[in-house]
């Protein structure tokens, strides 16, 4: 029975998960596309590398900070390894997606165009020396910041960049793909723009190096998300064996719930019927009975859906964690902007930064309140689609 099972597991995993051709994103390190690719990526890094805004006596100097390095770390994370929207995260797809890093570093550096203070400076904490110094001088402060490190301290060297920082990090904790990537663009597009309506050196290089990057990204795309989740699926339907009817039975069962989102009572009965039909006659108590026990085993022992009810009856729907990547990476999308947006929000709230006066009745709290709700909501999504 268990030879069985797993021979059965074997032929649904090549059936399920077999990869993209060579037409659908990249298919090894032999393609074409990949070495496209690579040269799209390094391209836009050597273009970006030439911009005048990095270049400090004609040679390049990167004094843009900690936080946009983290930025940018964190929104190739969640594309590649949360939404999944370039091919899977192994083999040439992935090279590939680290050297996406290194253009994308650069990009998110040059539209937010803020050079940080240098270490000796505490960026906008300085600004309110004058107003505070006594009290900071009572309280030890001064002292205090001195045993921060200089890489905590940089989140707060220039409040537009943490602020866009915070708010990235909200837009990346939506719960639908479509919804993220969206905004995603959205305050992205807006900040490269940004730089073309103020005034400075010239982005020619910025759009050179942005047009590599984008036809890089365009061709690598390859949204996986689909394969992952039966891999998952097929992974947890290994470790415990069951026969070759339920096998099939509890895979109807998880695609249904893929495509449609959720699957009725009704729905479950209906597939058992289909797939245990040709085995005897069985009364319609007989099926119910079946449709019960593999209910159990996709909740309890599988764990592949959870229960849901409403009005409209009880259905079973996907765990949201299938369709992501279960490796080291997968927890690089999420848990690197949950800790700093977390340390960005309670550094915020206790030291005096403050965009807005405290002391300007109820609105000069609307900073604070405001960064406090947008690290509630990265926290609570993160946990969700962490279980």
């Amino acid at each position: 029975m268990k030879r069985l099972a797993a021979a059965s597991a074997g032929r649904a995993r090549e059936w399920l998960c077999a990869p993209a051709g060579n037409d659908f994103g990249i298919a090894g390190f032999r393609c074409w596309k990949f070495w496209a690719v690579l040269a799209f990526y390094l391209g836009g890094f050597l273009l970006l590398v030439r911009d005048p805004f990095f270049l400090r006596g004609g040679a390049f100097s990167y004094q843009q900070g900690m936080v946009t390095l983290l930025l940018a770390f964190v929104i190739v994370a969640a594309l590649c390894w949360e939404m999944m929207l370039f091919g899977p995260p192994r083999g040439a797809n992935l090279l590939l997606q680290f050297m996406m890093c290194l253009p994308a570093f650069l990009f998110v550096a040059r539209i937010t165009a803020a050079p940080s203070m240098p270490p000796a400076d505490i960026g906008v904490i300085s600004l309110t020396v004058d107003g505070i110094g006594k009290f900071r001088q009572w309280l030890g402060i001064g002292r205090l910041l001195e045993y921060i490190p200089f890489w905590i301290r940089d989140l707060f060297a220039n409040w537009q960049v943490t602020l866009f920082f915070m708010v990235v990090m909200g837009a990346l904790s939506f719960r639908r793909t479509g919804v993220r990537l969206s905004l995603l663009v959205l305050l992205l597009a807006v900040e490269f723009f940004a730089v073309f309506a103020g005034r400075g050196s010239a982005p020619d290089w910025l759009l050179g190096g942005t047009i590599c990057l984008l036809a890089g990204m365009g061709l690598q795309f390859c949204r996986c998300d689909r394969i992952v989740y039966y891999e998952n699926v097929v992974d947890r339907l290994s470790a415990a064996p069951c026969d070759e009817s339920a096998l099939r039975a509890i895979l109807r069962i998880a695609a249904q719930g893929r495509e449609d989102g959720r699957v009725s009572e009704e729905g479950v009965r209906r597939i058992v019927k289909s797939e245990y039909g040709s085995l005897g006659n069985f009364s319609a108590a007989e099926f119910g009975c079946i449709a019960s026990e593999l209910t159990g085993r996709i909740l309890y022992e599988y764990r592949i859906m959870h229960l849901s009810g409403g009005a409209d009856g009880v259905f079973l729907i996907p765990a949201p964690n299938l369709c992501r990547c279960e490796t080291l990476l997968g927890g690089l999308s999420v848990w690197p902007r949950v800790i700093f947006t977390l340390l960005a929000a309670v550094v915020w709230v206790l030291l005096p930064v403050d965009l807005i006066p405290d002391s300007i009745p109820f609105v000069g709290a609307l900073d604070d309140v405001t960064v406090t709700i947008l690290s509630g909501i990265v926290l609570r999504n993160a946990m969700e689609n962490s279980r």
